[in-house]
């Protein structure tokens, strides 16, 4: 939201309250356009991916620092069933699309019985980076504290993550908290530069034969503390898509911020003309939000209606 207004030459205050684990510095931000044991197209993918992708490359163009990494990402197919279902999938138009051109060889180190996908429209934002540089970028329009009173004589935004169930101006929206546990892996010998997933766990390449792994799906847990049970779950699926052993190096647990049908919804309070909501962006957030932040930027700055599909007053 601050990127996007700031591009309509608004003046922007982000205000942080500088918490030491939220969803966004712990998520992995993976972009997949085909997700779920049902292999599900990503909603609104082809109006959601040029936009992210265009968003975040225009970051990078003017900052010179690269947040985006676009990558490949192989599924791994897993059963049988799975594989026949992926064949009906493919009789609905624009799911045929999303394949890669040329398909690649999953490799000899991962479980691939029943076959892969190859997806090229797939990525994952640095989203730590992403912040760091935000916050640069803003300097002295960047606060860390608590938003004060003096300081909301504009129009005041709430975008914070799970913290919003507990805000009373939005407190009557149905908040589903997803708590999630993400592992960071030292894999020897396995040589991957693509996203791969299976079964419910993705590996996610960083550099120096470290991968990102994760997550878990814990609905209504609030705490942010990682647990023995959530590591066994992620090494367990991990056992069905890795062939070679693995040495765990980190483990963190945060709480994604889902309101409805995992779509965010933006908009102004219904009693509260100058007092507006961004938020509910779950676990695809990254693919989501460059869209509807410049859909919303536009509603207020005059040209435009916001989207109904999550439109705050038109989703209660």
């Amino acid at each position: 939201m601050a990127w996007a207004l700031r591009a309509r030459d608004r003046k922007v205050l982000v205000v942080d309250r500088g918490q030491r684990v939220t969803s966004s510095k712990v998520a992995a931000g993976i972009i997949n356009p085909v997700t779920g044991p049902n292999l599900t197209k990503a909603w609104r993918f082809e109006q959601l991916w040029p936009a992210a992708l265009s968003f975040y490359r225009s970051i990078q163009e003017q900052t010179g620092r690269q947040i985006f990494h676009q990558m490949p990402l192989v599924r791994l197919l897993d059963s049988g069933q799975q594989a026949n279902k992926w064949s009906r999938r493919l009789q609905t138009p624009g799911y045929a699309e999303c394949l890669a051109a040329c398909p690649l060889d999953p490799g000899k180190n991962l479980r691939a019985e029943y076959g892969a996908l190859t997806f090229d429209h797939a990525g994952y934002l640095d989203i730590r980076e992403f912040i760091t540089l935000t916050r640069d970028l803003l300097g002295d329009n960047w606060r860390n504290g608590e938003l004060l009173e003096a300081e909301a004589d504009g129009i005041t935004l709430f975008c914070e993550g799970i913290a919003g169930a507990a805000n009373p101006l939005f407190e009557w929206l149905p908040f589903k908290p997803a708590k999630g546990e993400i592992l960071t892996l030292h894999i020897p010998g396995l040589e991957q530069d693509r996203i791969v997933n299976r079964g419910g766990v993705w590996l996610l390449p960083v550099g120096g034969e470290k991968f990102r792994c994760g997550a878990t799906y814990h609905w209504g847990a609030t705490d942010c503390e990682p647990t023995p049970e959530g590591r066994q779950e992620i090494e367990t699926r991990l056992g069905r898509l890795l062939q070679l052993s693995h040495e765990v190096v980190d483990h963190e647990a945060a709480v994604r911020p889902v309101v409805r049908e995992s779509r965010l919804l933006c908009g102004m309070h219904p009693a509260h003309g100058r007092i507006g909501f961004f938020n509910g962006l779950g676990s695809k957030g990254v693919l989501s939000a460059p869209f509807f932040a410049e859909n919303f930027a536009e509603h207020l700055c005059g040209r435009g209606a916001i989207d109904p599909e999550v439109d705050l007053c038109r989703n209660i």
